[in-house]
């Protein structure tokens, strides 16, 4: 019946004879549910349907308004209003959301939504809230009902109806400040950015020792997301000038750790200026580690196509003496997007001769972000293939090729036996089948010493575990030797070629300064 009724009144615009006549015998039903649907029909009729219709007049260019449907039949609303004293608890709710639906502002339902607020299940009071916070009513359990909700059901759709309703009761009590204040010093993280969000969406004038707690934590807040959250709040509440003018003299004082977190804010908030930038660049060059490393870290996130900062971060990438200032720097060139033929080189060197795995494997990734291509790129990384030991960058540069479409160029023969060897790198199949092996000898054994009996021998001695290994697996022994064999001499071949590159590098890096 529940469906009849609302195909009903959602194809029509107006309230058909039918569906009304089947309304009111609902209505009046002697069973609850049969009552409690058709109160459920006519509020979501209420709710959903069209308020009215307009057209435009070709001749003279007016707006015309239909005649507006009424809300509810009035031969329903008697017994609408009747609903609201039902024995039954639950037509009485239905009843009562179906007047607040009508926003005829009855006293009997706004009783019966106090009483489900403070004594109802989860669903009754958060619903007895909303409509409650809609009649204008902040009270303290009304606001301590939606932040419950707030707090409780983090998602993003409560969220915005929580906000909205507080937003409206904003404007009738402090309440609502003070208890997201409480909320700023909450210990789970979550919450207090979830404080920070609703203070950026709610109106109303923020007291000073709000601005100031905001601006503590987007400071001293041990987690990253608390303090980004924080600074967002404060620009979204016209205070962006402050968070500025703040980090800005961070970055200009003496102490590393305030650096380091005016960086932090910077990669978050995406947030440079011609006033920010000096501060900027001159921690590229900084003498700790942690501020070239969150320098590199926010270049990447803000993107920034400034020359400056690329020959910074090709400088950190050429010349600093730590292998994860380097890796960092090349990460940030990559994710800014800039090609260029000096980045080309810089990167190729770094994939080939870099002592560092770290930096190798940044290398490739940058390269397959850049999207760089052309037969030196394929090259370098045929040469790469044959002589890399490390596993992960033997990995990450295949897949670079297979991404960049590379291994359907140059010498095949080569590339396959580069596939051969990325292939060789999971020992799984071969570790499985020399368990086998190993379970079939011991079964053997134990079968011949059930089955068959044998003097020992004299002079000979009793066979210890580690020979009977040695004569399982001997059938192994040849490929694994041949194996290391080939991979010493590639290894030594990779060494001496590295070490030739770094005495010609010193030697052009000394030359330069004589």
């Amino acid at each position: 019946m529940l469906q009849e009724w609302k195909t009903a009144w959602g194809l029509m615009v107006e309230w058909h004879h039918e569906t009304v006549e089947s309304l009111k015998r609902g209505l009046v039903s002697i069973y609850d549910d049969t009552r409690i649907q058709a109160i459920i029909t006519c509020a979501t009729a209420i709710v959903e349907r069209p308020r009215c219709a307009t057209s435009r007049k070709d001749s003279d260019k007016e707006t015309v308004k239909a005649p507006s449907v009424p809300d509810v039949p009035e031969v329903l609303q008697p017994a609408l209003k009747a609903a609201l004293c039902d024995k039954n608890t639950k037509v009485r709710m239905a009843a009562a959301i179906c007047q607040y639906a009508m926003q005829s502002h009855n006293p009997l339902a706004q009783d019966i939504m106090h009483i489900a607020l403070l004594k109802g299940n989860s669903v009754d009071s958060w619903v007895a809230a909303q409509c409650l916070a809609l009649d204008g009513i902040a009270t303290y359990p009304v606001i301590s009902r939606i932040f419950h909700q707030l707090f409780n059901k983090k998602n993003k759709d409560t969220e915005d109806q929580a906000c909205i309703l507080l937003r409206y009761l904003n404007e009738k009590t402090t309440l609502i400040h003070n208890m997201l204040a409480v909320e700023l010093n909450s210990r789970r993280w979550k919450d207090r950015i979830l404080a920070c969000r609703a203070f950026s969406q709610i109106n109303g004038n923020v007291s000073l020792d709000m601005k100031r707690k905001l601006i503590q934590l987007m400071w001293d807040d041990w987690n990253n997301e608390v303090r980004q959250a924080a600074a967002q709040t404060l620009g979204q509440m016209s205070l962006g000038k402050e968070v500025h003018d703040t980090i800005r003299i961070k970055l200009g004082l003496g102490n590393p750790q305030k650096r380091v977190e005016a960086l932090y804010l910077i990669g978050g908030l995406k947030l440079m200026t011609a006033k920010l930038l000096p501060s900027f660049l001159r921690c590229f060059s900084d003498d700790f580690i942690a501020v070239r490393q969150a320098a590199c870290l926010a270049a990447g996130a803000l993107q920034i196509r400034n020359k400056m900062v690329f020959e910074c971060l090709m400088n950190l990438m050429h010349q600093d003496p730590y292998w994860k200032i380097k890796a960092f720097a090349i990460r940030a060139l990559g994710q800014i997007g800039q090609a260029s033929p000096q980045l080309t080189d810089l990167l190729l060197w770094a994939i080939h001769y870099e002592e560092s795995p770290g930096v190798r494997l940044e290398a490739c990734r940058s390269i397959l972000a850049l999207k760089l291509q052309g037969a030196h790129v394929r090259d370098t990384f045929l040469d790469v293939l044959l002589l890399e030991e490390h596993e992960a960058v033997l990995k990450e540069i295949y897949h670079a090729m297979k991404i960049l479409n590379l291994e359907n160029e140059g010498n095949q023969e080569m590339i396959q036996e580069i596939k051969n060897r990325i292939e060789s790198l999971s020992q799984k199949d071969l570790l499985t089948q020399k368990i086998f092996t190993m379970e079939m000898a011991v079964r053997k054994v134990k079968d011949e010493a059930k089955h068959i009996y044998s003097q020992p021998k004299k002079g000979k001695e009793p066979l210890t575990l580690q020979t009977f290994i040695q004569e399982t697996f001997q059938t192994f022994e040849a490929p694994q030797a041949e194996s290391l064999v080939a991979k010493s001499s590639l290894i030594s071949k990779h060494k001496k070629q590295r070490s030739v590159t770094a005495c010609q590098r010193s030697t052009h890096h000394s030359g330069k300064k004589d």
